[in-house]
């Protein structure tokens, strides 16, 4: 008999009429070539049992001849048989999800000795892999029932479908589902892996379903619904709970669906199962042609979000359509998921948890936010999702960021010396951006070509109608000091000047220590009176501030124990500003984990870029434990702005 690796390569050998090296079979199935000779040998006698023989040519690879429609039929038969050898050792991992094909297959019970002949290991060892099995489906809300008759797993049939979509899901990536849906010989092992857990699915049949109603994942779906229908498990919904889904939209959509499934797959869909149908095809994702179809609503809530995002990043993202529109449309799905208890798979998360944590940090908020407006828990996984949207967002604003004056270099040559000068630019005055690098005869061709802010050259030129800076090819540190005042004066003449840092804003007469409240809207009131004595903000704003808070939700409150209240710009803010409030005693603002707050920072901005750089420098002196330390310990004004010019490096 066949171990289920052997299978593979016999399948792929079927597949095809060349020849195939071990070293293909093996970078094919992920084996080392070593391996797949040994498999071949074994294979070759049990072919040989069946009419059919196993021909190797030395340099060139193997192929079979003889009678294959007979091997293929055996091959079958075998992937079918109910207890197959494995004659290598399976990973914990592969030992679970074997088994959960298994349990989530049948209603009757497993016992452990079943289940250990099945994998090919000992009692002990399936004993070992319940824990990990247990934590699987109890996330799912099944639950593994253990007596004498064996293991089985017991919940609702939509729950245990959604549980074998999740499984299906974890067993085979977008591309093998491709070809299990295209028939390609390539997906034989899936489709004998997935066999036990759905044995009554055309795969083929349902994918072209799936596709005609424009959406391939809808094929998993389909495939467990059609396989628990035809082993007598149906769906159980109420006549009003029918008939309100009768009357959306999408009903007429699944009901054409369950035609071509029941034509394609002769199997009758009742009218249980359309309305599930209807109610996961109201939650897929849209397309873009939608966009335009999105309620203000949703587009009001992403455009809230983005903000929120923004004010924690310090960075323009409100300002960004693609992740404003992008939030929009993935937030709807999400709704729906979360209002019907559908679990969702991130294989992802900790990808992202790794390289994007900030963004992470920022989703948590978010997905705070929307717990509190659709009164429902947001899991990990959807939190997820939404950090890969906010960190998507940040690549494309630092692609955007801008690169400062565009200089045209110039030296003797056109190479050698400016080619180093050019990368000297880049490491000491990353502000500006090279845009050419030319010889001093070209000069005013490549100038009447293209356009430039300044010329940056090692030789003498001859008078020119834009800024010359003369400096040596190693950019000397005196160099980089006249060529940073030169741009510094350029970017102020032609309003192009830099933004205020956190020391421009948080000035002395915006801070204010050991402050009394009584609650967390008096605590904004102080920090906005901060900001209308100096002139910063009318006095209505102080109200919008406090109006947002109530409106959004604790979401200000940015980390433990500090607050950033503000509201939009047109509520009337004269100036960018900040003040600082520290409270004598904390209070609460109603963050599940940042309460209690002794730091209160009201932003006024007039827009929403100019205050960007502030607030990024505010978030860094927060973001340190102990600058945020030594705020709070501060005796005096004074210890506080030295913290603050701290992070005010100017940068040109």
């Amino acid at each position: 008999m066949l171990n289920d690796r052997r299978q593979r390569v016999l399948r792929l050998l079927l597949s095809t009429r060349e020849d195939v090296s071990a070293a293909e079979i093996g970078q094919t199935l992920a084996c080392p070539a070593r391996s797949i000779r040994y498999d071949l040998s074994a294979i070759g006698q049990w072919v040989e049992r069946h009419g059919a023989s196993m021909v190797g040519t030395a340099g060139i690879g193997y192929r079979l001849e003889g009678d294959l429609g007979r091997v293929r039929e055996e091959c079958d038969r075998l992937a079918q048989s109910e207890v197959p050898v494995y004659e290598y050792v399976l990973s914990p991992r592969e030992r679970v999800r074997r088994m959960l094909l298994l349990l989530l297959g049948e209603e009757r019970p497993r016992s452990l000795q079943s289940l250990a002949d099945r994998l090919g290991v000992a009692k002990s060892t399936v004993h070992t892999d319940l824990d990990t099995l247990q934590g699987w489906v109890a996330a799912r809300g099944l639950i593994l029932e253990r007596n004498h008759g064996g293991l089985r797993l017991l919940g609702a049939e939509v729950i245990r479908r959604q549980a074998m979509a999740d499984l299906v899901a974890e067993l085979a990536d977008e591309g093998q589902l491709a070809t299990l849906l295209d028939g390609a010989p390539e997906a034989h092992a899936l489709l004998a892996l997935l066999r036990p857990m759905l044995p009554e699915v055309d795969w083929v049949a349902l994918g072209a379903v799936a596709r005609e109603a424009g959406s391939p994942d809808l094929a998993v779906y389909l495939s467990v619904m059609v396989s628990r229908l035809a082993t007598g498990h149906a769906l159980s919904l109420t006549p009003d709970h029918i008939a309100r889904v009768a009357a959306t939209p999408e009903w007429q959509r699944a009901r054409v669906v369950a035609d071509r499934v029941e034509e394609a797959c002769r199997i009758r869909i009742p009218p249980e199962e359309v309305a599930n149908l209807a109610v996961v095809l109201e939650g897929a994702r849209t397309g873009a042609e939608d966009l335009t179809a999105l309620p203000e609503a949703s587009l009001g809530m992403a455009r809230a979000l983005a903000g929120l995002v923004q004010t924690h990043l310090g960075m323009p993202l409100a300002q960004d359509p693609e992740f404003v529109m992008g939030l929009a449309l993935h937030l709807k799905p999400v709704q729906h998921r979360l209002q019907r208890g559908l679990a969702v798979e991130n294989p992802l998360l900790d990808e992202v948890c790794a390289k994007y944590p900030m963004a992470l940090r920022v989703a948590q908020d978010v997905a705070a936010v929307l717990e509190a407006a659709w009164h429902t828990l947001v899991p990990p996984a959807e939190v997820g999702y939404v950090a890969i949207h906010i960190a998507a967002a940040i690549e494309r604003a630092k692609l955007r960021e801008p690169r400062g004056l565009r200089a045209l270099l110039v030296c003797g040559t056109g190479v050698g010396t400016a080619q180093l000068l050019a990368t000297r630019l880049r490491g000491l005055v990353p502000e500006v951006q090279v845009g050419r690098v030319t010889s001093a005869l070209r000069v005013r061709d490549v100038m009447a070509a293209e356009q430039f802010d300044v010329v940056i050259t090692t030789v003498q030129l001859a008078p020119c109608p834009l800024p010359v800076v003369r400096v040596s090819p190693l950019l000397t540190e005196g160099d980089v000091g006249r060529l940073r005042r030169i741009l510094n004066d350029m970017q102020n003449r032609s309003g192009r000047g830099r933004p205020p840092v956190l020391k421009d804003v948080l000035t002395r007469d915006r801070i204010a220590l050991d402050c009394q409240a009584a609650t967390w809207e008096e605590a904004v009131r102080r920090a906005g009176g901060l900001l209308t004595a100096t002139g910063a903000v009318e006095e209505r704003y102080v109200e919008a501030m406090v109006n947002t808070a109530r409106e959004l939700g604790p979401y200000i409150v940015l980390g433990p124990g500090f607050a950033l209240p503000h509201a939009r710009p047109e509520a009337g803010v004269r100036q960018v500003a900040i003040a600082m409030v520290r409270l004598a005693r904390p209070v609460c603002f109603g963050h599940p984990e940042n309460d209690p707050v002794d730091l209160v920072f009201a932003l006024g901005a007039i827009d929403h870029e100019t205050h960007l750089k502030a607030l990024m420098q505010l978030s860094e002196l927060l973001g340190n434990p102990d600058s945020l330390e030594g705020l709070r310990k501060a005796n005096t004004v004074d210890a506080v702005l030295e913290l603050v010019n701290s992070v005010s490096a100017v940068e040109i």
